[in-house]
């Protein structure tokens, strides 16, 4: 029986918009309390404990970090270390406090500790790779925390585009053919990392659904392990956009060690799913 539109767009907007909805809520409470005072004593400091605190502190952070990236040099003049608050910036971007609910709901609890587990150890050995390093941080407006629910809108806005998305590739595409060629771990991978590559959807959570479809559709675990771990930085949009706030060179370094780090955890993970 063919797969129709409407009952999987509900199902994947049922596994994913309850937690956007709570991560907003708990998003406005965090962005009330960012002052000079935390973000100097959170990243004031590079030593080995502040960066493993900044990954975990991204990766559980419920912010919309994308849309600050522009003022991260006033959060420098502020007192923040310009290694450490990139490090934070990467986090945030690869991982959601919504995350895993959703990855569990979507994949199951395995696959939802293997992926956070995963993203973790990648950004925590990109960002020591890089610690030691010069950087500085383009000058930018003093952070703006207006206009917090119209920014939580857009963020909605994207997401269900994703969903839709994921939906529509779910019910339209070939499945045999998809199947064909991501059912094996070497097409799945590539076909994953090929389109996570170019597929940007703003937030991190736009991308579940499509990861979702994947799945459904035949693909290899270890090619959608691939898309959940290795594309949320080693994206060509995402790369750029920190670029216009740090040097290229740091920015391609750190997120090629992530990528290769992320690709050998997802070949070891593949094993266990």
């Amino acid at each position: 029986m063919p797969v129709t539109f409407i009952p999987t767009l509900l199902e994947y907007a049922g596994a994913i918009l309850p937690w956007l909805v709570f991560g907003s809520f708990i998003a406005y409470a965090v962005e009330r309390r960012v002052s000079k005072e935390r973000i100097k004593k959170y990243f004031g400091t590079a030593t080995v404990g502040k960066f493993v605190f900044a990954q975990i502190l991204g990766m559980i952070s419920p912010l919309s970090i994308m849309s600050q990236l522009p003022v991260a040099g006033s959060l420098v003049k502020l007192g923040a270390h310009p290694g450490l608050l990139l490090s934070f910036f990467v986090a945030e971007r690869a991982y959601d406090l919504q995350s895993f609910p959703i990855i569990i709901g979507l994949f199951g609890l395995k696959f939802a500790v293997l992926n956070a587990a995963a993203i973790f150890l990648s950004l925590l050995i990109a960002a020591l790779a890089v610690r030691n390093l010069s950087l500085t941080v383009k000058s930018g407006a003093a952070p703006d925390y207006s206009g917090f629910w119209t920014r939580q809108g857009k963020i909605a806005g994207v997401v269900v585009i994703g969903i839709i998305i994921g939906a529509a590739l779910r019910a339209l595409a070939p499945e045999n053919a998809f199947r064909e060629i991501t059912h094996e771990p070497f097409g799945g991978i590539l076909t994953a990392l090929a389109i996570g590559f170019v597929l940007y959807f703003g937030t991190i959570l736009g991308n579940y659904p499509t990861a979702k479809a994947f799945a459904d559709l035949g693909m290899h675990p270890a090619g959608v392990f691939a898309f959940m771990t290795v594309s949320p930085v080693f994206n060509i949009v995402i790369m750029f956009l920190f670029a216009s706030a740090i040097q290229p060179r740091f920015i391609f370094r750190q997120f090629g060690i992530y990528a290769i780090t992320a690709l050998l955890l997802t070949v070891a993970s593949s094993l266990l799913l």
